[in-house]
């Protein structure tokens, strides 16, 4: 793992408590429980923690599901699919795509971070995240897939993913949540859904985390592409909790791709299909303003036009208003993704 120790009891630490200014945390008040909380975004967070562990062993049987569905050996139906995923309309110039419902809406998205979480102090994993498209990596029946948030499929390709290349077992499945850079031509791993026909929709994110990073470890070929069974390099980004090297950590993944901004995960947060407060998501130059975080430039530049999050999110969020009333118009569907919604 990253970091077992909570970073404020870490003497090498290159934080100082005192950046954490806003309230909740301070020097010493980062002990506050969630029953001194007063904001919505923290009181939905707490909600979520505790229907996690009311449905523990409902999300345990979902993790199960997963794996049927993927491993169906419904062959006729997965080549129908497969026939119509993608077909030229009348007017050449345009594509449509045909959604498979087995692969859409499985991603867990963010929500900003509007507040200092209460425990950030030793419960929060960050990782930072390059510009590129999300998508759904799945390796089962000797071949690899790529597909989007609609569950549109985006590629075809050998890994060495466990069952995603004609050497391996043929009943293997693996599901991971990636990014695709495409001028790189890389997929780098958030998530992982499931592995080796193991699920992991029912484990924390730490664990996750610890998992996925101990197998990269194990199999260092996948960061190399173009190769027999493995045509694109697939790399896991890294992760530590807030305060460890998070300016080094900035650095690599920008030598991957630009950076797009950073993820917030709990640690308890088990993986959530759909929005949840337990991962949140800032644009670099906003951790002054939110955490009292200051990256050096050119991580810290702000758009001309920026005065506070506030305004940020306001735009935003008539931005996507209007590319979905444009998309709706000319009943088109938009197909490349933002991460700035993940």
């Amino acid at each position: 793992m990253a970091a077992h120790m909570p970073w404020f009891e870490d003497k090498n630490c290159d934080m100082d408590l005192s950046l954490f200014y806003k309230k909740p945390i301070t020097k010493d008040n980062y002990k506050l429980g969630p029953d001194q909380i007063d904001n919505p975004q923290e009181l939905r967070r707490q909600r979520f923690l505790e229907i996690q562990k009311r449905n523990r062993d409902l999300k345990y049987n979902a993790g199960r599901d997963i794996i049927e569905i993927f491993k169906s050996d419904d062959e006729e139906e997965e080549e129908e699919e497969e026939e119509k995923m993608e077909f030229e309309c009348s007017n050449k110039s345009k594509k449509r795509y045909e959604r498979s419902k087995h692969y859409a809406n499985q991603f867990m998205l963010s929500e900003w971070l509007t507040e200092v979480p209460w425990d950030i102090l030793g419960k929060w994993l960050v990782v930072p995240c390059p510009q590129g498209k999300r998508t759904l990596v799945v390796a089962r029946k000797n071949t690899t897939k790529a597909f989007n948030r609609r569950g549109n499929r985006l590629g075809k390709f050998q890994s060495l993913l466990p069952g995603g290349n004609c050497d391996e077992h043929h009943s293997h499945c693996t599901i991971l949540d990636c990014i695709w850079i495409e001028k790189k031509k890389t997929y780098v791993v958030l998530d992982v859904l499931a592995w080796s026909n193991q699920s992991f929709l029912n484990c924390d994110s730490e664990f996750r985390f610890f998992w996925l990073q101990s197998k990269f470890q194990e199999m260092a070929d996948l960061k190399k592409g173009g190769v027999r069974n493995n045509t694109y390099p697939i790399l896991f980004l890294p992760h530590a909790y807030i305060g460890y090297t998070l300016e080094s950590m900035v650095a690599d993944v920008s030598a991957i791709a630009p950076l797009d901004g950073l993820l917030f995960y709990h640690r308890d947060a088990i993986y959530t299909h759909g929005r949840t407060p337990l991962v949140t998501w800032l644009k670099t130059f906003m951790l002054p303003e939110i955490l009292g975080i200051t990256l050096p430039s050119p991580y810290n530049e702000k758009p001309d036009d920026y005065i506070d999050i506030k305004h940020y999110l306001l735009n935003f969020k008539e931005k996507k208003q209007k590319e979905k009333a444009v998309a709706s118009t000319s009943n088109m569907e938009i197909v490349d993704e933002d991460i700035e919604s993940i």
